[in-house]
Formats: C-alpha cells, sequence, structure tokens
C-alpha cells in the first residue's frame, strides 16, 4: 500500500486524530522536538516465548500497529517502548514486570496468560503503574484500581452463547451439554454457561488431565453426550482436539452439523489456533468480540491497513491492544501539556469516554472490562480460507 494510499484509509478513521502517518513501526521511538510535549515511555508485557507466544505477537502488533497510525505517540507525546518477555509460567511474567517498573514506565500493556493477572494484582497496585490487560482476564479475580481490561473476562465467551442459545432452544429448556479440560478457566465458563443458561445446562462433563487429541480417548465422552441426547453442545476444548472430539461424535451418532450444533469460546478458533483447526473443524460456532468481517468504519481501515502490513486477518487479541493504545491516547490527551505520573494517567483512564473501534464502540464499565457487543461466528470456507465468519450478534455483556 503506498502512501496515498495510507493516507486516504487514515482519513476514514473518526475520533482517532491521525495528523500523519510515518513509514514504519520504528517510528514508535522516534525523538520529539522541543516544541513537543515530553516524550513517555510505554511497558509492553507479551510473550515471546512458550504456548502463548502467538498472542504475544499479535499484542505488539496491535499496540505497534495504533502508534505507527499517530506518527509514534499517544497524546502528541513520542512514545518509546520497553519490550520485556512474558514467558509461560507466573513467575517469569512477574520477573518482566519487574523489569518494565526499573524501567520506569508510565503504563504496561499486555499480559497473555489470564493467572498473571491474580498472581501480580497486590503488586501493581503497590507499584501504583496502570497496567491495561489485552487477553482474557479471571472473571473472579477482584477489580483493582491500577488494572484496566481492554479484552474480556473468561466467562464472558459462555454468557454469550447461553443468551443466544436460551432465545432459540426454548427459554432455556431445550437440553445442551458441557464439556470442557480441567482449570479456571474451564470452570468459569461452565459456571457462567449455567448460570445463564438455566435447568437445560446439563451437568458438565470434564475431560482427564493429559488426555491425547485422538478420537478413541474421546470416544467415551462422545458416547456419554450421544445418551444424553442434546440439541446443542457447548465445548471448552483445545484447538487440536476439536476436530477429533467431532469425530467421536459422528461415530457416537451425533454429527455435528446435522443432529447437533456445537459451540465454542472463539479462542479456540482465534489466529494459529484457526490453523489448528483444519477443514474438519467446519460448522463449529465460536463466541468472540471481534470479527473480522464487521461492517464499520473503523474496523473497515483497521482490518485493511493489518491485512496490508501482516498479509494475514487480524484478531481478536490485535484490537485488544490497539485499543489499549487508543485508551491511552484519550487518557494522555485530556492531560494536555501538564506533568505527567503513572497514578496521574490511572485518573485520566477513569475519565475516558466511548472508545471508537474495530469491534464496534465500547466503553468501560464500573470494574474497568469492557462494556461491549459479543458476535457469533461459524468457522467456514471463505474462498479457498478457512475463516470465522460472521453470523449475528450474541449479546452486550459488561
Amino acid at each position: 500500500m503506498d502512501g496515498l494510499d495510507r493516507r486516504r484509509l487514515l482519513g476514514l478513521l473518526t475520533g482517532v486524530g491521525v495528523a500523519g502517518v510515518t513509514g514504519g513501526l520504528a517510528a514508535c521511538s522516534s525523538a520529539g522536538t522541543p516544541s513537543e510535549r515530553s516524550g513517555v515511555s510505554i511497558g509492553l508485557l507479551v510473550p515471546a516465548t512458550g504456548a502463548n507466544k502467538e498472542v504475544g505477537a499479535d499484542l505488539e502488533l496491535g499496540f505497534k500497529l495504533y502508534l505507527d497510525l499517530h506518527d509514534g505517540k499517544l497524546g502528541g507525546r513520542p512514545v518509546r517502548i520497553e519490550v520485556e518477555d512474558e514467558g509461560e509460567s507466573t513467575k517469569s511474567g512477574a520477573a518482566a514486570l519487574e523489569n518494565l517498573y526499573k524501567a520506569q514506565v508510565l503504563a504496561v500493556v499486555g499480559v497473555a496468560n489470564p493467572d498473571l493477572l491474580p498472581f501480580v494484582r497486590d503488586r501493581v497496585e503497590e507499584a501504583k503503574v496502570p497496567l491495561l490487560a489485552a487477553h482474557a482476564s479471571p472473571a473472579e479475580m477482584p477489580s483493582a484500581p491500577y488494572i484496566w481490561r481492554t479484552s474480556y473476562l473468561t466467562d464472558e465467551p459462555a454468557l454469550a452463547i447461553a443468551h443466544y442459545l436460551r432465545r432459540r432452544l426454548g427459554n432455556g429448556s431445550g437440553r445442551v451439554s458441557l464439556i470442557t479440560v480441567p482449570g479456571t478457566a474451564g470452570a468459569e465458563l461452565m459456571l457462567g454457561f449455567t448460570s445463564v443458561y438455566g435447568s437445560g445446562a446439563q451437568d458438565p462433563i470434564t475431560v482427564k488431565s493429559g488426555i491425547k487429541p485422538t478420537i478413541g480417548d474421546y470416544a467415551q465422552y462422545a458416547g456419554e453426550i450421544a445418551n444424553r441426547n442434546p440439541r446443542a453442545i457447548f465445548c471448552n476444548l483445545p484447538s487440536s482436539h476439536i476436530v477429533k472430539f467431532m469425530d467421536a461424535l459422528s461415530q457416537a451418532g451425533l454429527k455435528p452439523g446435522s443432529d447437533v450444533e456445537l459451540y465454542a469460546p472463539g479462542a479456540i478458533a482465534e489466529g494459529k489456533a484457526l490453523d489448528e483447526l483444519t477443514d474438519g473443524a467446519r460448522g463449529l460456532y465460536t463466541a468472540m468480540h471481534y470479527s473480522a468481517d464487521l461492517n464499520n468504519l473503523a474496523n473497515h481501515t483497521f482490518s485493511s491497513l493489518f491485512q496490508s502490513k501482516f498479509q494475514r486477518s487480524p484478531t481478536a487479541f490485535a484490537v485488544a491492544a490497539y485499543d489499549a493504545a487508543a485508551v491511552l491516547d484519550q487518557a494522555l490527551t485530556l492531560a494536555g501539556d501538564g506533568t505527567l505520573s503513572a497514578p496521574k494517567v490511572n485518573t485520566l483512564l477513569s475519565n475516558v469516554g466511548q472508545v471508537i473501534s474495530p469491534r464496534g464502540n465500547w466503553q468501560f464499565n464500573q470494574q474497568r472490562s469492557p462494556q461491549q457487543k459479543w458476535y457469533l461466528r461459524k468457522v467456514e470456507k471463505d474462498g479457498p480460507i478457512l475463516s470465522n465468519v460472521l453470523i449475528s450478534d450474541l449479546a452486550t455483556l459488561g
């Protein structure tokens, strides 16, 4: 995309105050002139290693893309980015956070591991540096004044699907089977679904720890679900397990798509996880707060630029980090030319209003989480490519 096309696209953006376009992501660290507001340092806490490294890459791309579109500035101030590898464990993530504090960042964006947030919650409050979590956050974690969420709470995919199925299946009377892997996130999803759907939600099945992604290993669970004769299934399984589970259901006489509809949290089919699913997952429905198919001006611009720069569709994780930058942009704009501190930025975040976003406009609720729309998507071919095809709105949560 040449400079003229980029400027034309950026001119379509509303509510983001784009002054111009830099030549690349390197502009994020450009120095300001004496006439400009003083620069700021922002920390990115994202995994470059471990199971979440693909999510970490999307978080970094989304944040830096916003800066690239705003001359490397937030609130008119040049930005220096400090990046630390979150790693795979809570211990490595906490150590990386300490490194960002030592660098005296004004705010921290990222966190791909949901378990890290409750682990560092007290430390964040002690440091008084706002943290904008741009991936799933534990639903049961108490809110904290210095922790903001720009993505979603772990139980919200289940809440969105439960609201939708309750409307479709006789006000919650239709039988729905639930299956999950062990863990806190899975438990929150199952509890969230049953709390909304009601008596038609059958007792959740928890698969054994360490189960392998084979049809044989899922035969027992598929047979048990087939005997329950549900009208729909809500499943929280690893992406690499989904197709084998669907095949096991077919062998048990319950063919997904024709005999029963299969629903799952959107993260199961997001980014690289969609490639893991393969064509065998076609027909799987997922709930997410973003779809690349959304028909709004902000998404048309964002999605076009993302695909042009990175040769793939954007993910909900990239959008959440992009929006974290937008939120900080608004907060620093409110600060004007005054002296900045991390606690002052945190106070200004409370005054940020509606965020004009590719996911649709949203705003923070009293728990510092997004009040936003959720969407139903279906894993299907979009031409030759497996995609999350937008089906409909699900619910507004938050």
